[in-house]
């Protein structure tokens, strides 16, 4: 069975609450997450923590990224295929199409 191509296969952090996300077709997104950590609550600590932001690791079970305390996000609004909640994209930049 070959994976959607949503999955994460690796994920990096970068400067600003950015992250580089490989997905499983080839294609390389980074994708900036200050807009979603913005509404506080549950993502507060990624938004104030570098150490804990710098944590993500892919949950290979759901192909997405998760930190600790079970924080996810769903993987087709990191692909860009779905808005958030918030109804608006989250800023991107494709360094290698699929």
């Amino acid at each position: 069975m070959t994976a959607p191509r949503t999955t994460i296969i690796q994920a990096e952090p970068l400067r600003d609450r950015w992250l580089r996300l490989t997905f499983a077709d080839g294609a390389v997104h980074e994708v900036d997450l200050a807009p979603v950590f913005e509404a506080g609550g549950i993502f507060s600590a990624l938004r104030d923590d570098d150490r804990l932001f710098g944590a993500v690791e892919v949950d290979g079970a759901f192909g997405t990224i998760a930190w600790p305390g079970d924080i996810d996000l769903d993987p087709d609004v990191l692909r860009g295929d779905h808005f958030p909640a918030s109804g608006r994209a989250l800023p991107r930049h494709v360094v290698q199409p699929a």
